[in-house]
């Protein structure tokens, strides 16, 4: 009779990574197809202007057999007394994946940026294209993918070449990703992009070390690069980003 309750008590207050049949096996619980990461952390920007600022990120996955969708949200802000000495941009961005085969994969690029300083406040990307899992393994992973897009930009209103500027263009972008596990609890990373058009060309690249403290609470290393070709006469051409911050992994 006591070996009776202790089953529905140890069944409520443990959280068990096996069940078990009737044969006595243990069988594994399916694993969830959601997960994340939340980051939270200072920045150190250097774009037409320098400052110190607070960086904020969020992603959510899903993923099946056949499909793969990521969400981010970043953020970069700085409380400034004067407006040209600072950051307040976001990106929200979602990409889908649909795998061919185990290899081989169509990807499809929503993303949307909004700058307040810089020479572009508002763009949207759509851009589709073919992937290829050149690694996909535990520890070691590089893709690359090409393919057409399309870019739609507006241009600050005291923009002082072209004010409020709206240019809709045909793009081709390609990225490149990598990714190594080098210990269990140290992680580095790549990732480089280009989109490239007749009115702008954008290139980025960035990388990052992240290193796991306690549970799912790790430390992380990032900075950005990004370069558009054509710029207002009073903006940089050149923008970089590097952050420390803390992540937690759900």
């Amino acid at each position: 009779m006591k070996a009776l309750l202790l089953i529905p008590i140890t069944t409520l207050f443990c959280h068990a990574a096996y069940a078990t049949n009737i044969n006595n096996q243990p069988i594994e619980e399916p694993c969830s197809d959601f997960n994340g990461t939340a980051k939270l952390g200072f920045i150190y920007s250097k774009t037409t202007n320098t400052s110190m600022s607070m960086n904020s990120a969020a992603t959510l996955k899903h993923s099946t057999d056949d499909w793969s969708n990521k969400l981010k949200f970043s953020s970069y802000y700085t409380d400034s007394s004067k407006e040209e000495d600072g950051v307040n941009k976001y990106s929200v961005t979602l990409n889908n994946h649909y795998m061919i085969n185990s290899h081989k994969f169509i990807y499809l690029r929503n993303e949307y940026n909004h700058d307040q300083f810089e020479t572009y406040r508002h763009e949207y990307i759509i851009a589709t294209g073919l992937g290829y899992k050149i690694y996909d393994t535990k520890t070691t992973k590089l893709t690359i993918g090409g393919g057409p897009g399309f870019r739609y930009s507006k241009r600050q209103l005291n923009d002082l070449d072209h004010p409020s500027q709206i240019e809709r263009n045909i793009i081709a972008n390609a990225f490149l990703n990598a990714e190594k596990h080098i210990t269990s609890t140290l992680t580095v990373g790549a990732n480089s992009g280009i989109d490239y058009g007749v009115s702008n060309t954008n290139y980025s690249i960035d990388g990052y070390i992240k290193n796991k403290l306690i549970g799912d609470i790790s430390l992380l290393l990032d900075s950005q690069y990004i370069y558009n070709t054509e710029v207002a006469s009073d903006k940089s051409h050149s923008e970089i980003y590097s952050t420390v911050s803390l992540t937690y992994d759900f």
